[in-house]
């Protein structure tokens, strides 16, 4: 009989964190309920209180910082206003990349870092640490942005996701957690083929999720084969989408498929949640009570801009002005949701296409990034390119350690895996990779695209150039 929803709120939840030392997600959980209702001048003044904390400290404890600071002579102590703020210089991932020991809190205990790395979707994995407390706020922060959904703890949800690190243990142990604590059921995306489609639609008809979760890309292309086939899943209340940009004709299709309210978010695996959209969907609202959010070189509502975001609860590593690689606008006005928290109007340049592989296989880049590239730092920055099915081409600045023939036949060896036995590559060595017109770094583009038949599935789906 499955556990209700109710007792894995009140009793599995807090025991288990309790036995991770993890109860100060319950403190936050509370705080974040309540500050989402604050004034924006109470907003601001905590805000501001949080940021001078975390720079006095950061020059203090990080040599990085203090280094930094007195370069451009910024003395925090000084620090009056934003504009006194927004002289620091940008973090750029080449700097977490080459500096991130310089970077950690020399006070902070070694058994409180917990170490964690983004995909390399960018094209350039980066290895940062957070602490404990960090960790429970940006859990705390998740389960607030998901109520905005309707999902609340212990409800039935699925995840079509496709990040490797997310994925649940499957031994017996990890089996009974995930029943007790009512984890998603997972949905994996990285590689999708009709039969796993068939798979996703059989699972969602048998547990009949309340709320469904998924990368953005993966839910439209899953969408588009239940319509293109006739098939269909039980509505759920909601589905949040996040991990890439969602286009308007997105959405509506999701909304006709899925028959639900469709809520979009936007993270990174560095902050967590920078924002999500609430029930009136006006614009995604910055989780700022953890955060503070730049968009760069932006004087109006509407304005894309690069977003730039300091942590401001993170004081093992802090992250000051780190520049995310993504472009946004500020929306204009405020939410009818009664909400003061600052809102987005949109994310630009965040897609992420799927290769189609030698035998129809769609990979998604997110799973190559981390699977393939984030797996051998030597490689350096890398882009996959592909105009025909099952081939692609590595462009590469080459790390210090690249070696011509090892990593390359690395390269063949991971295409052939991921892509089809039958999948071939080139790689070429560049001196630079030149971020889109958006400002987004593109770490996969393919000119190839599925083409869904309501032909009897074959175990492969058929693909054809979109001519651009």
């Amino acid at each position: 009989m499955p556990i209700s929803a109710s007792f894995i709120r009140r009793v599995c939840y807090p025991l288990a964190l309790w036995r991770r030392s993890e109860l100060a997600t319950l403190a936050y959980q509370r705080e974040f309920e309540r500050t989402q209702w604050l004034s924006k001048d109470e907003l601001h003044a905590l805000q501001w209180s949080r940021l001078q904390s975390l720079l006095n400290y950061a020059y203090q404890e990080c040599p990085f910082y203090r280094q930094r600071f007195d370069e451009v002579g910024f003395s925090p102590k000084e620090i009056r206003s934003l504009d006194d703020f927004r002289a620091l210089p940008i973090l750029e991932k080449s700097d977490l990349q080459q500096h991130w020991e310089s970077m950690l809190a020399r006070n902070w205990p070694r058994a409180d870092r917990i170490r964690n790395q983004t995909g390399g979707s960018t094209g350039t994995p980066i290895t940062f640490y957070l602490c404990r407390d960090r960790k429970c706020s940006r859990a705390a922060a998740t389960l607030r942005h998901n109520r905005w959904a309707g999902w609340e703890l212990g409800d039935r949800a699925a995840v079509i996701w496709g990040a490797p690190r997310d994925r649940p243990g499957s031994d017996w142990r990890s089996r009974l957690r995930d029943s007790l604590l009512g984890e998603p059921r997972w949905l994996d995306a990285a590689c999708l083929t009709e039969e796993t489609m068939e798979s996703f639609r059989r699972t969602l008809a048998s547990y009949r999720p309340k709320v469904i979760q998924a990368y953005a890309r993966a839910a439209v292309v899953f969408a588009q084969w239940l319509e293109a086939t006739g098939r269909t899943v039980p509505s759920p209340h909601s589905l949040i989408t996040s991990a890439e940009v969602l286009e308007d004709n997105d959405r509506a299709l999701l909304e006709r498929v899925f028959g639900c309210e469709v809520f979009n978010r936007y993270g990174c695996r560095e902050v967590s949640v920078l924002a999500s959209e609430c029930e009136a969907h006006q614009g995604l609202h910055v989780m700022a009570e953890g955060l503070y959010l730049e968009l760069e070189g932006v004087s109006r509502p509407g304005q894309l801009g690069s977003v730039l975001v300091t942590d401001l609860l993170n004081p093992a590593m802090p992250l000051i002005r780190y520049r995310i690689g993504d472009m946004a606008s500020w929306a204009e006005g405020s939410c009818p949701c009664g909400r003061n928290l600052p809102r987005l109007e949109r994310v630009a340049g965040r897609t992420t296409d799927f290769l189609v592989g030698a035998d129809g296989r769609l990979v998604s880049g997110v799973f190559l990034a981390t699977y393939v590239v984030a797996h051998r730092p030597n490689l350096g920055q890398v882009r996959i390119l592909q105009d025909r099915v099952g081939h692609v081409v590595y462009q590469l600045v080459p790390g210090i350690d690249y070696d011509p023939l090892q990593d390359g036949e690395y390269l063949r060896q991971a295409t052939r895996e991921h892509l089809g036995a039958c999948a071939t590559c080139e790689i070429v060595e560049v001196g630079d990779l030149p971020r889109a017109a958006s400002g987004k770094f593109i770490f996969s583009r393919s000119t190839v695209a599925p083409t869904l038949s309501l032909a009897p599935m074959t175990g492969k789906m058929n693909a054809t150039k979109i001519l651009q």
